[in-house]
């Protein structure tokens, strides 16, 4: 604005070297506009201040917030000692008569660092008090109206607070285990496999949602044992273990011993012993599921006292061992499209032993989307369509499925109801508005109300069952 001025008036001075006797007009002089809105300007020195992240000393709790939700006014905002204190070096640009006059509110939002989301005011300030919890991520949102009164584009800043030590609670009121309770492995895989002696996804977390498995304190150490057994109870027992070095007995089933050790004076023994005690008052689960301690529960787990006076918990998984069949075939990775063929009206599938799966077919030119391919030494080849279910690579043909040529044209409006005529067992795979294969299918036997029909390239007819999924007409298929 002042280069502007600064040449208006220069201007004005040539004006009177050429033309003495006339009054130079100033009124008619025009300034530059600022690039910046005023009220955009002062949101955003104000919502810059709270780009930072704080941390709570040692031993403290955060001021409790007054404030918490949507459509906060900026002068309960500002006054809240909460909101003035995560501010790095204290509010420096506030301006809020001039925020005031811009309509300006905030929203605040809030999740634990944990990721659960804080719901109430009520929440927010015992999350900030409570000195086993690890903090809080804030998302401030600063809506405000421009000079000219047109809602402006909300300003969002992001701030965390943490903790800058986090208590172990000492009285734990539950704990929610879990574990990989089951595995699969192929027939003829060695038993040294890295994938078998892993720790099974020991997880353990306390009623605050704190993870106890390998923290840093009051720690529960998981482990899995390298020795097998051919039951339950053997592995829960530890006894008649069996001598495996390779998987070689085919649809055979095997047992592991899973491990949690922990100190005998921790948290978490004491809410083991809690729970003996009082069950109605102290939560365990493992998997979802209360423990019985019955040897045929699969959930039961067990403790005891080690000889460096640690204690553990055992849990017991599963290997499942597949078939020669299964592993006699070569699986790779693939992405695309396999569409049956015309010259059957159905196509059977396969499991993963290569077994006719009953009641269960591909329609005639159906596409389907495929995410594995298969071959043996025979040289047979199969793609997957699901989970365990395969289709010979002679019954479709294959596309990677990058071209949208296929687009849906020649949308019209429609009413009327497609039904699915095929037995029971079928399904009729969905295409998308760019006439590709969803991952998502009609069960036979259904009825679906139709708003639309298209067309594809190839001329062939679709009925759309709902937003952006669309039903190809033709043999199990009946419109009315």
């Amino acid at each position: 604005m002042k280069k502007s001025i600064k040449y208006a008036g220069i201007a004005a001075a040539t004006l009177l070297a050429v033309a003495p006797v006339a009054a130079p007009v100033v009124s008619n002089v025009t300034t530059v506009q600022a690039a910046t809105d005023t009220n955009t300007s002062a949101v955003t020195d104000y919502a810059n201040q709270y780009n930072y992240d704080y941390t709570i000393a040692a031993n403290t709790s955060a001021e409790k917030a007054a404030n918490f939700g949507t459509g906060i006014k900026i002068a309960d905002f500002d006054s809240d000692a909460f909101y003035q204190q995560i501010v790095k070096y204290g509010l420096q640009n506030k301006n809020v008569d001039a925020l005031t006059k811009a309509g300006t509110t905030v929203d605040v939002a809030a999740v634990t660092t944990d990721g659960v989301k804080v719901s109430t005011l009520d929440e927010l300030n015992q999350y900030l008090s409570d000195k086993t919890t690890k903090g809080v991520k804030l998302t401030l949102t600063f809506n405000y109206k421009t000079s000219d009164g047109a809602d402006a584009t909300p300003i969002v800043k992001n701030v965390t607070v943490t903790k800058a030590a986090v208590e172990q609670a000492v009285d734990l009121k539950s704990a929610a285990i879990s574990y990989d309770k089951s595995t699969n492995v192929a027939y003829g895989t060695s038993a040294a496999d890295y994938k078998l002696v892993a720790t099974a996804n020991l997880s353990v977390k306390d009623n605050n949602g704190n993870e106890l498995t390998n923290a840093k304190e009051d720690t529960i150490t998981p482990s899995v044992s390298q020795n097998f057994y051919n039951s339950y109870n053997d592995a829960y027992n530890g006894t008649n273990g069996a001598a495996v070095s390779t998987f070689d007995k085919e649809n055979a089933t095997y047992y592991q011993v899973v491990t949690g050790t922990f100190a005998a004076d921790s948290a978490f023994a004491t809410l083991l012993t809690n729970h003996a005690l009082h069950a109605d008052q102290y939560g365990l689960t493992v998997n979802g599921t209360t423990p019985t301690g019955s040897y045929t529960d699969p959930t039961s787990f067990q403790t005891k006292t080690n000889a460096d006076g640690t204690k553990s918990f055992t849990l017991i998984r599963e290997i499942h061992v597949g078939s020669k069949e299964a592993a006699s075939w070569t699986t790779t990775d693939t992405t695309g499209v396999v569409t049956t063929k015309t010259d059957h009206s159905v196509y059977t599938l396969k499991n993963d032993d290569n077994e006719t799966i009953a009641n269960r077919g591909l329609a005639a030119n159906s596409a389907w989307k495929t995410d594995k391919v298969r071959t043996n030494a025979n040289g047979d080849k199969q793609y997957r369509v699901a989970t365990g279910e395969w289709i010979d690579a002679s019954d479709v043909t294959y596309s990677d499925g990058t071209s949208n040529s296929s687009a849906l044209t020649d949308i019209k409006a429609a009413s009327g109801v497609a039904t699915l005529t095929k037995p029971a067992g079928y399904v009729m795979s969905l295409f998308g508005d760019d006439g590709n294969v969803l991952d998502r299918g009609l069960a036979s036997g259904t009825a679906w109300r139709v708003d639309k029909t298209a067309k594809d390239a190839a001329g062939n007819t679709y009925y759309r069952v709902a937003t952006g999924e669309w039903l190809q007409a033709g043999e199990g298929v009946s419109f009315k």
